[in-house]
């Protein structure tokens, strides 16, 4: 009787685990996943092709010794952009959702495109000043002084190029307010093997 009645729940248990297995598996299976952008928490699932890291450094070189101002670095499918942003805010937030200056921002940000062995950057790059914004703070229209210029140096940059793996590509953006000329650096290099 005691084996009979083993045997039954037995049968029992496995009967319902077998229900709930379908039920598992359904409610996973209704969550989408995009193929473009997925991810499994540590790197982007690509459809196709190879994945790639991009990296982006702006450097500025004073008196021939070159300095990073930023770093930045994502992972690219050769199916869609991505995104790469390394940006500091300098100072008080802006107050009641006002736009944040250009000239309160230091770093790098952008997009970049694959289409084959061509790479297309879409950046913006914003430079460290050396104060002149609070000179215009202090100047007067029409008190004689000359007018101030924005110390404002937010540059934009689009480059397209054929790429080549692990290999170090640069883009002068122009002086920053020092005459200091600044210039951004990337590299695309094998990314993880999905």
């Amino acid at each position: 009787m005691k084996r009979k009645l083993f045997v039954v729940a037995s049968c029992l248990f496995i009967a319902s685990v077998a229900a709930f297995l379908p039920a598992v598996s359904a409610q996973a299976a209704s969550v989408p996943r995009s193929p473009y952008a997925a991810n499994d928490g540590e790197s982007t699932l690509c459809v196709s092709g190879p994945v790639y890291i991009i990296d982006v450094h702006v450097v500025v070189t004073v008196n021939d010794v070159e300095h990073t101002i930023s770093t930045a670095a994502s992972e690219v499918c050769s199916v869609n952009p991505a995104n790469f942003s390394d940006v500091v805010v300098q100072g008080a937030p802006p107050q009641g959702g006002a736009p944040l200056e250009v000239s309160k921002k230091v770093g790098v940000e952008g997009t970049i495109r694959l289409n084959g062995r061509t790479a297309t950057l879409e950046t913006n790059v914003y430079l460290p000043t050396n104060g002149g914004g609070a000179q215009c703070a202090n100047s007067q229209p029409g008190d004689g002084s000359p007018p101030c210029k924005s110390s404002a140096l937010g540059v934009n940059l689009a480059k397209t190029w054929i790429f080549t793996r692990n290999t170090w590509r640069d883009f002068y953006v122009g002086p920053d307010d020092n005459g200091n000329p600044v210039k951004v650096l990337v590299r695309l290099s094998d990314g993880p093997v999905n």
